[in-house]
């Protein structure tokens, strides 16, 4: 690991143990970055993000108990200074808001290519994203979510 002062902390939470699993390897072997954690779940992911107190998270949009959504908006909450990364395997337009409303900066999709997610841990953003005013969370409204689509589950 390298020194906490000089580098990027950096929680993974994702349902599949396998996107952890290569997430972690990729990030451990960069210089600027340290692997703090990995998370299963949402509830994991944020009692993680509220202990180890990261700069970044790779953030899942699919998971169980709410989904990237609510984990986006509680991690924001509880440590309004992190970093939140989607990722999904999905790039959807509908996805993107959803996501950015509940506090996400950055939106990835898993098919892409994994410099462009290291460049959205480092903070170059991605191409085509608005950077969201932290200061102004904008509501996603209801009627923007297809009837029978539940938000915490799209992705």
């Amino acid at each position: 690991m390298t020194d906490r002062a000089e580098s990027l902390g950096v929680v993974i939470v994702d349902n599949s143990e396998e996107v952890r699993s290569a997430l972690g390897l990729v990030i451990d072997g960069q210089s600027d970055l340290e692997m703090l954690g990995a998370a299963g779940g949402v509830n994991e992911g944020i009692a993680m993000v509220r202990q180890l107190r990261p700069d970044v998270v790779v953030l899942d949009v699919n998971m169980p108990d709410g989904g990237g959504q609510r984990a986006a908006r509680e991690m924001t909450e509880v440590a309004p200074e992190v970093r939140i990364i989607a990722f999904s395997a999905f790039d959807k337009a509908l996805i993107r808001k959803v996501m950015t409303a509940a506090g996400a900066d950055a939106y990835i999709s898993k098919s892409g290519n994994i410099r462009e997610l290291l460049a959205a841990i480092r903070g170059a953003g991605e191409p085509g994203l608005d950077e969201p005013d932290p200061a102004a969370k904008p509501s996603v409204p209801w009627s923007d979510v297809d009837e029978g689509t539940a938000v915490g589950s799209i992705a």
